[in-house]
């Protein structure tokens, strides 16, 4: 064998054998890759003792060195007054249809008096209740009022028949006609009883009513001039204001033909209106909070703008979201005993929101999101800084309101409580994550 070959075979063995120890080695120490890196700031933070939540600094100065500063924590504050646009409605419960109960001609209008004259009623009029609005020529009601004449015509007749027959002696008559005659005056009796009560169910008044009645004598003692003046007004029917108020819609004249689904008149009474405001979807669930005493607003009208906001209240919050704006409404009411305020007028209201008890504000920087977990650190007695898990109500202008919850996911107002005036985390956040979950990895191995 040539030298040169001995000395191959030689530094082929010493290769292998080089490389049998270095697999030995990564067998029995491990690889100084998996190793875990010292940690730069394990001299200033540790597991705090006593919680398993928590770290404990080294000293004050620890916190500067990890860059950890801490504000103390506020109430929630009082958000921002809504200012939502509206507009002032008659109040629905205010509102008259005037309606004839019976078809006809319109013969008559109800009178006003202006300037020391009359004239006919007409749009914006004011109106009393009771107040004469228009006379309808119906033959519906000349019809029944003529059943009632007839009614007590044969009722008369029959009494006086059976007065006769029971005058008589027993035994001139048969007993059967004297019975068949009472049954003819119970019949009369409650013919009379039907068309009065119909004429009633009608709101003929009594007044008219016994008119009616005089109408037999009248003719029998054949007073014409009577029976001409009764003809005059026999089919007429008075159409009455039932509320004090104003006309606002008047649909006919003197000579139209009506029926009764046919709106006479309007009539509102805007002495109180109804104020309807609408509320952005978002900020529906702050006005569905306050309690029914709270639920104020300022009303403010846009078409004045050196009026005094006018305080009133509301206690109606719709339930149904309009898909093209996104609003709900809000529905109140406004006294009106001047009658300044006008129907259809712009309006901006304003809500005065109070800060939300169940939450607390703390700076946006504090807040450390893992998912859909969020943590906050807070300091705790010493150098503790205790991390609790809490709940996202809302952001705004960089702020963060929290809530803690329970085991059943409703507020904690107590632990919440707790928080007021301690201190919170707000910068060096991050990394103080960061350190809490490599001690907690950690942990394990060093016990």
């Amino acid at each position: 064998m040539s030298q040169n070959l001995m000395k191959k075979l030689l530094a082929g063995a010493a290769a292998i054998g080089a490389i049998v120890l270095a697999a030995v080695g990564y067998v029995m120490f491990g690889s100084t890759a998996n190793q875990p890196a010292a940690r730069p700031h394990e001299h200033l933070i540790k597991l705090a003792a006593n919680h398993p939540s928590a770290v404990e600094l080294a000293s004050r100065d620890a916190a500067a060195q990890l860059g950890i500063e801490s504000v103390k924590i506020a109430p929630g504050p009082r958000p921002q007054a809504l200012r939502l646009p509206g507009t002032l409605r008659i109040d629905p419960s205010r509102l008259l249809h005037v309606h004839s109960r019976f078809g006809g001609e319109v013969v008559a209008l109800g009178e006003v008096g202006e300037n020391g004259t009359k004239r006919s009623l007409r749009y914006g009029d004011a109106v009393k209740k009771g107040q004469l609005l228009a006379v309808i020529w119906s033959k519906d009601v000349g019809e029944k009022k003529s059943e009632l004449v007839d009614a007590l015509s044969r009722l008369d007749l029959n009494q006086q028949l059976l007065s006769r027959l029971e005058s008589l002696q027993t035994g001139v008559v048969a007993e059967r006609v004297v019975v068949e005659a009472r049954r003819e005056v119970e019949a009369g009796l409650i013919a009379v009883a039907k068309a009065e009560r119909t004429l009633r169910s009608w709101r003929i008044t009594d007044e008219e009513i016994e008119a009616v009645r005089q109408e037999v004598p009248a003719i029998r003692s054949k007073q014409t001039n009577t029976a001409r003046e009764s003809d005059r007004k026999w089919a007429e029917i008075e159409v009455r204001a039932a509320i004090d108020g104003m006309i606002i819609e008047k649909n006919f004249n003197v000579g139209d033909i009506v029926e009764p689904a046919d709106d006479l008149f309007k009539i509102a009474d805007l002495s109180r209106l109804q104020v309807l405001a609408s509320v952005y979807e978002e900020d529906l669930w702050a006005v569905r909070s306050l309690p029914p005493d709270a639920r104020k607003w300022a009303i403010d009208l846009k078409s004045d703008p050196s009026d005094k906001k006018i305080e009133g209240s509301f206690d109606l919050i719709g339930s149904v979201i309009d898909p093209a704006q996104r609003t709900g409404v809000l529905i109140g009411w406004i006294d009106n005993p001047n009658f300044t305020l006008a129907v259809g007028q712009f309006i901006t209201v304003t809500i005065d929101l109070p800060a939300d008890a169940q939450t607390v504000a703390i700076p946006e920087s504090a807040l450390i999101e893992e998912g859909d977990n969020s943590y906050i650190f807070v300091r705790a007695a010493g150098n503790v800084l205790v991390r609790q898990r809490v709940d996202v109500a809302r952001r705004l202008n960089g702020q963060v309101l929290i809530r803690i919850l329970d085991g059943a996911g409703k507020p904690n107002a107590e632990e919440l409580s707790a928080l007021i005036g301690r201190e919170v985390v707000v910068t060096g956040v991050v990394g103080l994550g960061g350190e809490f979950a490599n001690l907690q990895a950690a942990a394990p191995s060093t016990r």
